[in-house]
């Protein structure tokens, strides 16, 4: 099979940012599970939000984390199936789904932040491998893309 040229292009940046994504949740999950959690790579960021910041409705968690209403939705699904969160009505407004964590989801909550030096040193390691601090780039990169956004530097 022959390979596109525009894979290999800047052009294709978002679409290999993407890639990566999944390549980093994938491997994220093995380590998760040779470290005795339960939670799947796309989870963590949901279950340490609610971990640190208390319950939340889905709307919160969605732009807290830069997530789609729908993706963050799938995701707290995943949580309540595997008995992590629970999703109760709001008091004052019941169209308000808020997620809560239950005790297993407190008690997973808590190994994870065992598990997290360990990530952190796993993508250390990377960085000094490819010689770029790829969370910091990102960063900047966001930071760039927000103050001047990509339809601006695409104006002929």
């Amino acid at each position: 099979m022959t390979e596109i040229a525009f894979f290999d292009t800047r052009a294709a940046f978002a679409m290999r940012v993407g890639q990566l994504s999944s390549l980093l949740y994938d491997q994220m999950e093995s380590c998760l599970v040779s470290s005795g959690l339960r939670l799947r790579g796309y989870t963590t960021s949901i279950v340490q939000t609610l971990h640190h910041a208390g319950p939340q409705s889905i709307t919160e968690l969605a732009e807290r984390l830069q997530l789609s209403h729908q993706l963050a939705s799938q995701r707290v699904r995943w949580l309540v199936g595997e008995g992590f969160v629970t999703i109760d009505r709001g008091a004052e407004d019941r169209r308000r789904r808020i997620v809560t964590l239950t005790s297993d989801g407190s008690a997973e909550a808590e190994k994870l932040q065992g598990f997290l030096p360990v990530l952190q040193s796993a993508y250390a390691d990377l960085f000094d491998e490819i010689g770029l601090d790829v969370h910091r780039a990102v960063l900047d990169a966001t930071a760039a893309l927000a103050d001047r956004p990509l339809a601006v530097r695409c104006d002929p």
